[in-house]
């Protein structure tokens, strides 16, 4: 074992990296880049720490295009990409692992038996940041509600960051914040998987809801829901756990939970009005002024990619839900959707499977939709089974919208929700959208 991660072993009890970095040249593996920010935050934090830093990643340089764009100006990054080496594993000190890996991962399991040090920028963070930390969590909404948090949350405290799965890495800002911050950070089942390693909890949790998603990875949705209760599991009696206790899953989870708990039971609300109200409550018990949220309330649009109008034309309305990336998702937006508009759609859907059950999807598309647009993939041939709507088939999206325009009526929504994963045609659930939206707005 090198001296360097002898030293890791001892401070790494705590995720105390100073001692590692004291110990230059440290070797620094990144073991997946990905494109949602973590990978290139983590590259970017030990590289301006002096680490001599190595990416892998099983993508290609183009896929990884915009990542790499991140990391242009950075000097002295070696990159391996297309595949992964075992050399590149076993000369490190450390091993940094994207999210999206799993931890019984080969090359992390044999990296484990030969004593490499291995950690997470969510492992990192929540080690050392000292500032106040909000985690939010939820199969869909957590976005939304993370971001309106943390614009409600300016209005009372001076500096307020965002961070975690919503393509903000956790170790950009971690130089920087201080004890008197205020952290929103919006943490997946993977994420919180790190934090039971270290039995670490935020000390303000947030549940939006909690349904099937990534059995693709966990071999029960029972596991699934473990994960996401890390999010409370570690909290302490004077902390707060926030709860839509509209969702009985959630409520039956939290109640192991030794934290003060508060339940939002208001009945009637649309997806959009729970996870909007969830932020609110939670600023409420942060001493957030009512007149500030109202300020806040009246100038929120909402996320991209979520329920988002894109363009209407020729009286038909076109809607992004490409963040609808599971069947339960895409169940409750037609139901939504139906209810507000009152309008025939049009549905843009399928892609690849997560290991997820297609049955009520497919039957709340028979109720509901007027014509359907399939996208290549193997949740598609799933979904296909249960139908007994008519659908039309889809080889790219520019392909499916030209499809569901020319099979549209004035007064039609067309809606892109697609309850399934995106990787087999473009390069992630937001790719997936820019593209509808790209297409949409060339239709004349």
């Amino acid at each position: 074992m090198s001296n360097n991660r002898k030293h890791y072993s001892k401070a790494g009890q705590k995720n105390n990296i100073s001692g590692l970095l004291a110990n230059k040249p440290l070797k620094v593996l990144v073991f997946g880049l990905g494109l949602n920010g973590g990978g290139a935050g983590s590259a970017r934090f030990f590289n301006r720490q002096g680490a001599q830093v190595t990416i892998t990643d099983l993508k290609t340089r183009e896929a990884l295009s915009a990542s790499l764009a991140e990391l242009s100006s950075l000097p002295n990054i070696k990159y391996v990409l297309g595949k992964h080496r075992w050399a590149d594993f076993k000369t490190s000190d450390l091993i940094v692992k994207n999210p999206a890996i799993p931890w019984n991962n080969p090359f992390l399991k044999k990296a484990r038996a030969q004593g490499i040090p291995i950690t997470t920028d969510t492992i990192l963070f929540f080690g050392q940041a000292p500032a106040l930390t909000i985690g939010i969590t939820g199969t869909k909404g957590k976005s939304t509600i993370a971001t309106l948090l943390t614009k409600l949350l300016k209005k009372k405290y001076p500096r307020v960051w965002l961070a975690g799965n919503i393509g903000k890495s956790f170790l950009d800002k971690l130089p920087e914040i201080k004890p008197r911050d205020v952290v929103v950070a919006e943490l997946s089942s993977f994420q919180l998987e790190d934090l039971a390693l270290i039995k670490k909890s935020p000390r303000i949790a947030v549940i939006a809801n909690i349904f099937p998603d990534h059995l693709n990875r966990y071999p029960s949705f029972k596991k699934y829901a473990a994960a996401k209760a890390n999010i409370f599991r570690y909290q302490q009696p004077t902390d707060h756990l926030i709860i839509n206790g509209r969702d009985k899953i959630s409520v039956k989870l939290a109640e192991k939970a030794r934290s003060r708990k508060h339940f939002l039971k208001k009945a009637g609300l649309s997806p959009l009005e729970t996870n909007l109200a969830l932020a609110v409550l939670t600023a409420k018990i942060l001493g957030v002024p009512q007149k500030e949220i109202d300020k806040v309330l009246k100038n929120f649009r909402g996320l991209a990619g979520r329920q988002e109008i894109i363009r209407e034309f020729q009286n038909r309305i076109f809607i992004n839900d490409t963040a609808a990336t599971n069947p339960t998702a895409v169940l409750i937006g037609l139901q939504s959707l139906s209810l507000k508009y009152q309008r025939p759609i049009i549905l843009i859907a399928g892609g690849q499977d997560k290991n997820l059950n297609y049955q009520k999807m497919a039957r709340e598309i028979n109720k509901r939709v007027k014509r359907l647009i399939l996208l290549p993939g193997n949740a598609t041939e799933k979904l296909k089974k249960n139908l007994n709507l008519k659908f039309r088939e889809a080889g790219n999206m520019k392909e499916a919208v030209q499809k569901a325009y020319q099979q549209s009526n004035s007064g039609d929504l067309i809606i892109l929700s697609p309850g399934a994963a995106s990787f087999n045609l473009f390069e992630n659930e937001f790719d997936r959208g820019a593209q509808f939206n790209q297409y949409v707005k060339t239709l004349y």
